[in-house]
């Protein structure tokens, strides 16, 4: 019988215990992932709880992104942030890597209310965007610790169609949030069809 592999050298104190926090917060049973982009080049640790917040849904969240600094207008962000989704498709994560890859080798901004166009095109028939929110689901178990010198936020990816794109770009996220309330849209489901 072989031991247990090593973690990678690159997952720092601090990553671990982001990624306990986030473990906590979800509940279910957390296991760690390691996802590369494309070219082999660039990576981002997922971390992954299944049957959490409650049976058939999966909730994923990168834990070693914060090790990467954001950009906006082409200089340094004085903050970092770990990106976390829900839903029942298993795809979540692949979900997730791809708007890692986006912060880490595009220098993608990432706040509330920003959207990442196109990533979903092969994951999801309907949605074809991603909508950043605050993670309300798990707000109470998501205080950001304190990590060296940085602020670390969490944010929650939420698919979004082509005409919700839209009509975030006219009226903004907060808006489509609450036409999302008001009429009942299953934000776990990849699937979902459009509320416009």
């Amino acid at each position: 019988m072989s031991a247990p592999a090593a973690p990678p050298a690159d997952i720092t104190e601090t990553n671990r215990a982001v990624a306990r926090r986030l473990a906590g917060a979800f509940g279910g049973a957390p296991s760690v992932a390691r996802h590369a982009d494309e070219t082999g080049s660039s990576h981002v640790d997922i971390l992954t709880c299944r049957d959490a917040p409650r049976p058939g849904l999966i909730t994923c969240a990168t834990v070693t992104l914060a090790n990467h600094p954001l950009y906006r207008d082409g200089a340094e962000f004085p903050g970092r942030c770990e990106i976390l989704g829900v839903s029942s498709d298993p795809n979540v994560a692949r979900m997730l890597a791809a708007c890692a890859f986006r912060v880490i080798d595009g220098r993608w901004f990432l706040a509330p209310g920003i959207v990442f166009p196109g990533l979903l095109t092969g994951l999801s028939a309907r949605l074809a965007h991603v909508l950043f929110v605050p993670p309300a689901l798990f707000a109470a178990g998501l205080e950001a610790p304190a990590a060296a010198d940085t602020a670390l936020a969490f944010l929650q990816a939420v698919p979004i169609s082509e005409a919700e794109y839209a009509f975030a770009q006219e009226a903004g996220g907060d808006a489509l949030e609450d036409l999302f309330a008001e009429r009942g849209a299953d934000l776990f489901d990849l699937q979902r069809p459009s509320v416009l």
